[in-house]
């Protein structure tokens, strides 16, 4: 009887369950400002540079101003218009590790389409500039700009396959 009794009161606290439920307040998740869309050129020296890197770029302190790229570097940009463009390049192949290798290749491509090869004889900080035809560009897109370079240097304490130093690359007016 007793346990009937506790179970009778257990039952009466019971309330019954309601039939809906408010919508919880809506918030947005983001915690400041939206990002900066991307530019048409990234220097590495620029905190935002790894938002453009898409493959082939080594990791770099934070005050780096350069970045060591592998046999395939490829970054992301955008434009908002595709005539008078030209593609700039700042590198260097350091002449320890890369005068045995000369002559290197360096093929440029834009959105998977050869801009043009340059053999280049010589060691040093070098800068390779070129127009860019318009058909090779997307508008308000991200275009792809892709460095091949061959041979590359292989470090022989790591195994690290290091192609060049890239200081800056990416579109500009042709002026």
């Amino acid at each position: 009887m007793r346990s009937c009794l506790v179970f009778a009161v257990l039952l009466c606290g019971c309330t019954p369950l309601p039939d809906s439920y408010p919508v919880p307040e809506q918030r947005s998740s983001k915690d400041g400002p939206d990002p900066e869309p991307l530019g048409a050129f990234v220097s590495f020296s620029d905190a935002r540079s790894p938002d453009y890197v898409v493959d082939g770029f080594l990791p770099s302190a934070p005050d780096q101003l350069w970045r060591w790229a592998s046999a395939r570097p490829t970054v992301r940009v955008r434009v908002s218009r595709k005539t008078g463009l030209r593609l700039r390049v700042n590198f260097a192949f350091p002449d320890d590790s890369h005068k045995p290798l000369l002559p290197i290749t360096v093929s440029y491509f834009i959105n998977d389409r050869l801009l043009e090869a340059v053999v280049y004889k010589q060691s040093g900080v070098l800068e390779f500039r070129k127009a860019v035809p318009p058909e090779f560009l997307a508008e308000d897109a991200d275009n792809l700009i892709r460095l091949e370079v061959s041979p590359i240097y292989i470090a022989k304490a790591d195994g690290v396959k290091l192609s060049m130093i890239v200081s800056e690359l990416g579109l500009e007016r042709n002026e």
